[in-house]
């Protein structure tokens, strides 16, 4: 087998050579040795790449937004992951805003239902949705925080995954 070098770097892998660019090196590998893409080559051997970094806590919360909130609701037990994004707090202060100028969500219900990043409905009461508002708020302030530099840990889901 030979690799492709590419700057240091192990890009292709094949049984046979063929005509390449002139930045390109064909290297015969070692029979028995395990290379792979990716792997570097210096100094006459191959060395596979260093680990990755680990993820920095801006990238840690950039990915905990993503990923969304698990609610637990005290009265009906798991309901689902919601999303932790600026639209979804700004539909929910409106109908928020809604309930607590007309005493009831639109169309005079009592309750309203929401989905989670699923897809799934959820019928909550005032209170209950309330909840869910202020949960998905307060970590989605923190997890902006972690971005921004001004926190130092990631807020941790038990701080606000459960509702009435």
């Amino acid at each position: 087998m030979n690799a492709l070098i590419f700057n240091g770097t192990v890009i292709q892998i094949e049984a046979a050579t063929f005509p390449v660019h002139s930045s390109l090196t064909w290297v015969p590998i070692p029979v028995g040795q395990v290379v792979e893409v990716g792997y570097l080559f210096a100094n006459g051997s191959f060395n596979a790449p260093p680990a990755p970094p680990a993820p920095t806590l801006a990238q840690e919360g950039a990915g905990a937004i993503g990923a969304g909130l698990a609610i637990t609701s005290t009265a009906n037990g798991a309901l689902g992951t919601f999303p932790l994004t600026a639209a979804t707090q700004l539909r929910f202060a409106s109908l928020l805003q809604y309930y607590d100028k007309f005493g009831t969500f639109p169309n005079k219900a009592a309750t309203i239902t929401v989905t989670d990043i699923d897809g799934k409905p959820h019928t909550l009461t005032a209170a209950q949705f309330e909840a869910l508002y202020q949960a998905l708020g307060d970590c989605l302030t923190l997890l902006e925080d972690c971005i921004a530099g001004i926190a130092t840990a990631l807020p941790t889901a038990s701080n606000f995954g459960t509702i009435p």
